[in-house]
């Protein structure tokens, strides 16, 4: 009997309730901890965390708006998803992780349906390899956690997609609609209420490339397009009708005309990179399982001419060429195609595969890459520890001589620990190419799952420097005195300050921060960087009102616009707060 057998079991899946419970473990393990610990990410987590909280404050869940603002750029089924798990703890006064839960349970679900599809083509250890290999990948484990559409996207591209494998199996040409092409075209429609055309893009270019090289269209009559497509237009279209009839053409006119086509066209909002950035980043993006990435490619090339393999070919290659096209590029783009290439790897894994010949050279970079890439990330903990700790209000102090000797000692404890687990990764990539197995590949896996653990719950939440948002929060909420505390920001106007000091957050100039102390001089608060900080105090003069700051400035870093920041919290003369 092999070390794997027991992962074989009698369904339809191939796997036993056993391999299914790892795979389940292993992936609670790798996507959950750090979601109750981790503040407000901005800005994309704090705009769709506001945007869903204003849904539940004003009843309204067919608009989306930041403030005033709109956020038109995708339909509203992130939002509401979101609002509803929110309602289930707490509603508007919800903790951040009650947002990020549905994340989570997408992140779940895609790891679930990628060892489905792995089992299916590869057998049982191929399938549990697949999926936990997602489930530890970098990039979903960065979704999973944010409150975000993209792990939610993943899910439902993933099922669609499983869905499709299973019609591609089929023998009855026009198979009955409640079965695996209702499940298509339901995940179809929800992912399109989710993040728009984008899961239709993935699963399109996968069904034409697959029929153009098979040479038949079988596969389309399969699918039952005509029923199909009723039922995605029955999920979509309420809505949208909804908000055309309340806004008229603005939603599409910005969905589609700047959000979507204007990424196609250049570098949206400073985000464009020249092809071949997403083939780079996977191997950040998928770590650990780009360590095995060249010999997945090698695999693939060999057993091109397999119906199973050419599938995922079909689903990871042409996505990857477009979005590779695309002028706008962000790291999560392509993760809608990491399923297929999790199956790969998991092939290569279960067969113990090692690419030959001038593979072998893709196959040694790879290896090259992961080194590289896993020693970084497990200095992470630690160099981003020192300087949180070190260098506190100077972002700027060169880490060298008398600074570096009276900081480094300065760490949180589990950032040498996270450190270290993270160089105990690479000791078992290491030990897993020596006998490429599944395994072995386990060893790597459960080193990487504790490295995301220590990381993600306790060394990244601790980095105070990162979180200028939640230390301006503590510092409003040390002040007592009044039920309401009307706050106005000036020079910093990020949506994570406003998800905590609540909706009516003013984000303007220094004369509106002083006109807000000016008449509410009794509870109203202003805040300002040190930028705009002379220019709020002559406002606040020419107001006739008096200030005083409170406490000492708040320094840190806007990571979103990579700058050091520095927030000084200012009350009125005679105010009726106090610090607590």
């Amino acid at each position: 009997m092999t070390a794997t057998a027991w992962m074989a079991g009698d369904g339809p899946s191939g796997l036993s309730w056993r391999a299914w419970l790892l795979v389940l473990l292993i992936a609670v393990a790798a996507l959950f901890p750090g979601i109750t610990a981790i503040p407000v990410m901005d800005r994309d987590e704090g705009r769709y965390l506001q945007a869903t909280k204003q849904m539940m404050e004003t009843g309204d869940y067919v608009d989306i708006r930041l403030q005033e603002a709109t956020r038109y750029g995708y339909p509203a089924g992130t939002y509401w998803v979101k609002a509803a798990s929110a309602q289930l703890f707490g509603g508007v006064d919800a903790p951040v992780w009650a947002y990020r839960l549905p994340s989570f349970i997408a992140g779940v679900i895609a790891v679930l349906a990628t060892a489905w599809i792995g089992a299916r083509i590869g057998g049982p250890a191929a399938g549990v390899a697949a999926g936990v290999l997602l489930a530890t990948s970098l990039v979903v484990a960065v979704e999973s956690r944010t409150a975000r559409s993209d792990a939610l996207l993943l899910a439902t591209v993933a099922v669609a997609q499983a869905a499709l494998y299973r019609l591609t199996k089929l023998s009855d040409d026009r198979p009955a609609f409640w079965g695996a092409p209702l499940v298509f075209w339901l995940a179809h429609g929800v992912g399109v209420l989710i993040k728009g055309p984008l899961i239709t893009l993935v699963v399109g270019l996968t069904i034409a490339v697959l029929c153009l090289w098979r040479r038949d269209r079988v596969l389309l009559r399969r699918l039952r397009f005509l029923p199909g497509i009723g039922l995605t237009l029955a999920l979509v279209l309420p809505w949208l009708t909804a908000i055309t009839m309340k806004v008229g053409p603005a939603y599409i006119e910005e969905a589609i005309g700047r959000s979507l086509m204007g990424k196609v066209a250049t570098g949206d909002r400073a985000h464009g990179a020249p092809p071949g950035y997403h083939l780079v980043a996977l191997f950040v993006a998928f770590w650990p399982g780009a360590l095995l990435a060249g010999a997945a490619a090698a695999l693939a090339w060999a057993r091109r001419r397999e119906d199973d393999i050419r599938f995922l070919i079909c689903w990871l290659v042409p996505t990857f060429v477009v979005f590779e096209a695309v002028a706008t590029k962000l790291p999560h783009y392509t993760m809608p195609t990491y399923p297929a290439l999790a199956v790969l790897v998991g092939l290569v894994l279960a067969a113990g595969f090692k690419p030959e010949g001038r593979w072998r050279w893709a196959h040694r970079v790879a290896v090259g890459v992961f080194v590289v890439v896993t020693v970084a990330l497990a200095l992470v903990p630690t160099v981003g520890t020192m300087v949180s700790t070190g260098w506190g209000s100077s972002l700027v102090q060169d880490l060298t001589g008398r600074e570096f000797t009276r900081y480094a000692g300065r760490w949180i404890g589990t950032a040498p620990w996270a450190s270290l687990l993270g160089l105990v990764a690479l000791g078992a990539g290491c030990w897993t190419l020596r006998r490429i197995s599944v395994g072995r590949s386990l060893a790597l896996v459960g080193a990487v799952v504790i490295f995301f653990g220590v990381t993600f719950q306790t060394v990244i939440p601790a980095l105070n420097m990162l979180w200028p948002s939640r230390s301006l929060a503590r510092a409003v909420d040390d002040l007592s005195g009044c039920d309401r505390k009307p706050v106005a920001i000036t020079g910093y106007a990020e949506p994570s300050a406003v998800f905590y000091l609540g909706t009516d957050t003013g984000l303007g100039d220094p004369v509106d921060a002083a006109e807000l102390l000016r008449s509410n001089s009794g509870c109203g608060i202003a805040v300002t960087t040190d930028r705009d900080k002379q220019d709020f105090l002559a406002a606040a003069v020419a107001a006739g009102v008096g200030v005083q700051a409170v406490g000492e400035p708040i320094s840190a870093f806007n990571y979103t616009r990579g700058k050091p920041v520095r927030l000084t919290v200012f009350i009125a003369d005679g105010t009726k707060l106090q610090p607590k």
